[in-house]
């Protein structure tokens, strides 16, 4: 499985200013530096994820950076260019639409990464099948022109390296969180 290989930079090219959530699409990878990181969608300015808990849907961005601030999560925000055709109104509910077609992250049912490829799939039509991590699919949205910005919190920019991991540290990230919040198999 030689796709541990890949190296894909991130250039941080913003700022980080809470209100810029508040329009537009973002990827939002939470716990950044850890493996797996957690990864949802900011579509103006409420942040949906799928989570062990379930899904995260229509949780406001202020809560959303006063939660990272306090605990001061590593978090990336990528911003999506604005889709043509789509309002923020429409991606937010299809996006929402999205998630709701998974109940929860679990092992061999669904990760967090899950809703966000049919999301970029369906209303984007790129195509998602060969990609399993997030560090395939930023270099697809990259390759693609869909990155416009990045910005981060609690991360050091010089050094950061988008981690690379494998379907065995997801499953074994996903039985973590389950134990930490005691939900069983």
């Amino acid at each position: 499985m030689g796709k541990l290989s890949i190296q894909y930079k991130l250039s941080f090219d913003k700022q980080f200013i809470e209100n810029d959530l508040l329009r537009g699409v973002y990827i939002a990878v939470i716990h950044a530096t850890r493996i797996p990181p957690h990864i949802g969608l900011i579509i103006a300015g409420k942040f949906h994820s799928l989570s062990v808990k379930g899904q995260d849907i229509n949780y406001s961005v202020a809560a959303f950076i006063k939660n990272s601030n306090q605990r001061k999560i590593p978090s990336l925000f990528i911003k999506i260019a604005q889709h043509n055709t789509f309002s923020e109104g429409y991606l937010k509910e299809h996006f929402i639409s999205t998630i709701q077609q998974f109940p929860k992250v679990d092992i061999g049912v669904a990760t967090c990464l899950s809703p966000v490829k049919l999301f970029f799939e369906e209303v984007y039509n790129i195509p998602m099948k060969d990609i399993n991590y997030l560090f395939e699919l930023l270099p697809k949205l990259h390759s693609e022109g869909l990155i416009e910005n990045v910005s981060s919190l609690f991360i050091d920019e010089t050094n950061y390296q988008l981690p690379t991991y494998s379907k065995t540290e997801i499953n074994a990230g996903i039985a973590q969180v389950r134990n930490e919040y005691g939900f069983s198999s």
